[in-house]
């Protein structure tokens, strides 16, 4: 295992998806994109590789979300990651009405702030009283 510090290439915001995109074309090995875990494995090839993200992680997943989507846009776990990214979901929701079976997606305006939902949340907790007046 070497210690020596890798040539370095640092993915600015700006070049991020055409970066991931380029390695996958060029680099990966052949290896296909099927899935987020392996988008998540070649980013960490990227990593080892001497790639380095200077970016928020919420931005880098974003970005191999949207990636991993566009490759494999007929997968609706991939469809229902980047719609969660883009909407709130309504959790009490059981019934998603999309007749392709995944999920739709509640706009923010629906939901309330998330002060509003805290509150509710707290709401509906029920005081049954002191733990010791149970034994």
């Amino acid at each position: 295992m070497s210690n020596q510090v890798k040539d370095l290439t640092v993915v600015q915001i700006d070049e991020l998806h055409s970066s991931i995109s380029d390695f996958i074309n060029k680099k990966n090995d052949g290896k296909t994109i099927g899935d987020y875990e392996d988008m998540k494995k070649t980013v960490l090839t990227m990593i080892r590789s001497g790639y380095m993200f200077n970016m928020d992680r919420d931005r880098l997943r974003d970005a191999m979300e949207d990636i991993t989507y566009m490759l494999c846009p007929d997968d609706c776990a991939n469809q229902d990651r980047v719609e969660r990214g883009l909407e709130y979901y309504d959790d009490d929701d059981d019934d998603d009405g999309s007749s392709d079976g995944c999920h739709t997606p509640v706009s923010r305006s629906d939901r309330g702030s998330k002060e509003q939902r805290q509150k509710e949340e707290e709401d509906d907790v029920e005081d049954i009283g002191p733990a010791s007046d149970l034994n």
